[in-house]
């Protein structure tokens, strides 16, 4: 049996809003008092403390709700796993992933590609300059594609032939049979936590639409 000694957390910066890996050693936490993993622009991402053979405890602030989250991790899903991810628990707001680098970076880049392929040919480093916040924006984009995976984007008239649209200010979800539209708002933190909070998305007429919870 492979025993993984290095793990990685990826984490979102509540500065920047960049994502950044730290590769975390078991050896080298079990000899310290723990660890302050820091950002490239300098903010403090995280603390992580081995308690044990068999835990660690993450304390990792939420930009969200406004609070510190302690996250236990066993050594079953922090040592083990290919990849996971972290979860502001009150807001269901997604903080990072922790696993694999490789099973990361892999994630992360098909986002990326789904994304390109989303804004219809527009040149990547255009997204800036378009988009007020690309980094929403791309798990907005995600969030959608998870609850499409599942069958749950449609429209009353019957049809599941959705296309979508990257706009400025948002998502526009368009119904191929019937024309009916829904534009999901990915401008700020507030707007990832409603749509993540989402099961379905349900688009009910060209002129009044709205998301179904």
């Amino acid at each position: 049996m492979i025993i993984n000694t290095v793990s990685t957390l990826a984490l979102y910066c509540p500065r920047c809003g960049k994502l950044h890996m730290h590769d975390i050693s078991r050896f080298d936490l079990k000899n310290t008092t723990g660890r302050k993993l820091l950002c490239s622009c300098g903010q403090l991402q995280a603390s992580i403390t081995s308690v044990g053979e068999r835990q660690c405890l993450l304390d990792i602030p939420c930009v969200l709700c406004q609070t510190n989250h302690v996250v236990c991790l066993d050594s079953n899903r922090f040592w083990r796993a290919s990849m996971d991810k972290i979860y502001c628990v009150q807001e269901n707001f997604e903080l990072g992933f922790m696993g694999s680098r490789q099973f990361i970076a892999e994630t992360i880049n098909k986002n990326k590609i789904e994304f390109e392929k989303m804004s219809l040919g527009m040149d990547i480093d255009e997204y800036d300059d378009y988009i007020e916040n690309p980094q929403v924006m791309f798990e907005t984009l995600n969030k959608i594609h998870d609850i499409a995976e599942k069958g749950k984007v449609y429209c009353r008239c019957g049809s599941s032939a959705i296309g979508a649209e990257v706009l400025p200010e948002g998502i526009e979800l368009e119904c191929a049979q019937c024309g009916g539209h829904l534009l999901i708002p990915a401008q700020s933190e507030k707007d990832l936590a409603c749509v993540e909070a989402l099961d379905s998305i349900e688009i009910i007429s060209p002129r009044r639409s709205r998301r179904k919870h």
